[in-house]
């Protein structure tokens, strides 16, 4: 008997957030950092939850959180080294890193490796950004990979349960 995917879908993916919450809720640590986990999920299933390209979604937003420093510390020492005012500092910074975390890195020579999921990579930058800095790097990483795994595991469990 085959059952119906959508109900299949709502129910193990909301038992997994439910699992998930509760988690997030009974760890003091995670307090907080129960949207890094949306991040990763969401973003998962924009890339269709490919179960093949999981190791591409995880290390490309752990790249994220490596370009992240570079995002948070460029500025600064831009601003140090040529003595220019922040708001340019900050222009400059944005568009070099974006440039070549964009074309260069990822999109042109990465394409073919594990950093292809450009999306993947901003997400951990922009975790970072939202979550108020570098201090957070490991519980954002972790909730976001934490998000990642639950796609990619309860698309697993709905192909199985709806074969």
């Amino acid at each position: 008997m085959r059952m119906d995917r959508a109900f299949i879908t709502a129910l193990v993916r909301g038992i997994a957030f439910a699992a998930i919450t509760i988690l997030y809720l009974g760890v003091p640590a995670f307090d907080g950092f129960l949207w890094c986990v949306y991040i990763g999920f969401f973003l998962t299933m924009a890339f269709g939850v490919k179960k093949q390209e999981y190791l591409n979604y995880v290390c490309s937003l752990l790249a994220g959180y490596v370009w992240a420093i570079s995002y948070v510390f460029g500025p600064s020492l831009l601003e140090a080294s040529v003595q220019i005012p922040h708001i340019a500092a900050m222009a400059i910074s944005e568009l070099v890193l974006t440039f070549l975390l964009l074309i260069f890195i990822h999109v042109k020579y990465l394409h073919r490796t594990v950093l292809n999921k450009v999306p993947a990579v901003f997400a951990g930058v922009a975790t970072i950004f939202a979550s108020g800095g570098i201090e957070h790097t490991v519980l954002c990483a972790v909730s976001a990979v934490i998000g990642i795994s639950m796609a990619v595991i309860t698309e697993i469990i709905i192909v199985r349960i709806c074969e």
